[in-house]
């Protein structure tokens, strides 16, 4: 059970980007054959849907401000208190994220809060981590960002300039208790095991570490790239999967064969694969495989391999679409989660569609009607991490990699 209540935490400006109806004909066609890389229009949500999201977000940021408590701290559940650093951590970056200035005199006791907290938890440093980065990056970056032709990242992260000495300092004390418990390419709690879902938070912390330009050793993205692969079902169901690149104003779209293959909570156990672990994989897969891209060690034969380990996870979460739970979990379980995981996975593939799924404005329209009239959500964990969940879902508040997580095959 502790396990269990654990992992539920984190398992834990802008309008919205560009984006619109349903794939046209021509993509929906390509589930039959093989369809060619071809240019489709990325239109824009309507301006209806666009508001009502930013009002729920507004309501849902209202919320989780009123719940700090005055020493700067959220108050954490039972289950929780052994993270109350982790937790409060998430409620600032889903706060930044969700629009709240660097200069809130709340956001500013948070921080003061956070700094005397030991670091001892492997979630709570990866989100302390994240909520860093945003707090010297705390707009969206996916409405900034500028890409070439190839998709390929145009513009420096504002991290790099700015951050204060003694937050650099904290950050590095934060890398370092990472990179001390990493366990062969995957993390626990940090005590000696294995589970995808630590090992994705310890990923996205030393990513945003990455953008605040730190310099991650490339054997740790390079073990844990070839820890997630082999972490990652053998064999799947052949699918012909939909893929599609957001390049701004427009999408690249093509078909190819793939095997849905996902992931566990602890692989090689009889856990079940579900999609919040499923994103999970995926979205650690990405971060290595960006961060390795111009490195020699990251050779033709790996690329490839990372390259069609993404392209199978994509193919399950389209096998296996849904935002009304979590798919595979037993009872649907951990639903935010893997609804925040989802916006990962979406962000990370620049993919405004998970087969003919438009995963975006389903995910919007369920937390939509799922908001409470005080303005969080709950689903069955915490109404806290259910309402940073669903605010950093509405809010895409992914950044994206420096390099497409997945182009059309040869390209």
């Amino acid at each position: 059970m502790r396990l269990l209540a654990l992992s539920t935490f984190l398992l834990a400006a802008a309008a919205l980007l560009p984006m619109g109806p349903r794939p046209p004909s021509a993509e929906a066609k390509g589930a039959g054959k093989k369809l060619k890389p071809m240019k489709v229009a990325n239109d824009a949500y309507p301006a209806a849907f666009r508001q009502r999201v930013n009002k729920a977000v507004d309501k849902g940021v209202e919320f989780l401000m009123a719940q700090q408590s005055v020493d700067g701290a959220w108050p954490a559940t039972k289950a929780m208190l052994e993270h109350r650093l982790g937790h409060t951590a998430l409620m600032t970056l889903a706060c930044l994220k969700g629009g709240i200035t660097v200069r809130d005199p709340q956001i500013r006791k948070a921080f003061k809060w956070m700094r005397t907290q030991p670091l001892t938890k492997t979630y709570d440093v990866g989100v302390l981590l994240m909520a860093l980065h945003a707090l010297y990056s705390p707009k969206d970056e996916e409405q900034v960002v500028e890409v070439d032709k190839y998709g390929h990242r145009k513009i420096k992260d504002p991290c790099l300039s700015g951050m204060s000495k003694a937050d650099r300092a904290w950050m590095k004390k934060a890398v370092d208790f990472l990179l001390e418990h990493q366990q062969g390419g995957h993390w626990r709690y940090p005590e000696k095991g294995v589970d995808v879902s630590n090992s994705q938070y310890a990923l996205l912390g030393l990513w945003a570490a990455s953008r605040c330009g730190f310099k991650i050793p490339s054997k740790v993205w390079m073990d844990s790239l070839e820890w997630l692969m082999k972490s990652q079902e053998r064999q799947g169901r052949s699918v012909k999967l939909l893929v599609n690149e957001v390049r701004g104003k427009y999408r690249v779209a093509w078909t190819e064969n793939a095997r849905a293959r996902g992931f566990r909570y602890i692989p090689g156990t009889a856990s079940p694969v579900t999609g919040a672990m499923t994103t999970a994989g995926m979205a650690g897969m990405a971060i290595c495989q960006d961060e390795l891209w111009g490195s020699r060690k990251f050779t033709p034969k790996l690329r490839a391999a990372s390259r069609r380990s993404i392209r199978d996870s994509l193919a399950w979460m389209q096998d296996n679409f849904d935002v009304s739970r979590n798919p595979g979990e037993p009872g649907g379980g951990w639903h935010y989660y893997y609804l925040y995981g989802m916006e990962r996975a979406g962000i990370l593939a620049r993919a405004r569609f998970m087969g003919k799924f438009d995963w975006y404005k389903d995910g919007a329209d369920f937390l939509l009607q799922a908001q409470r009239s005080d303005g969080g959500w709950y689903q069955q964990d915490d109404v806290q991490i259910d309402t940073a969940f669903a605010i950093l879902f509405l809010k895409r508040s992914t950044s994206r990699t420096r390099n497409p997580a997945i182009t059309p095959s040869g390209g």
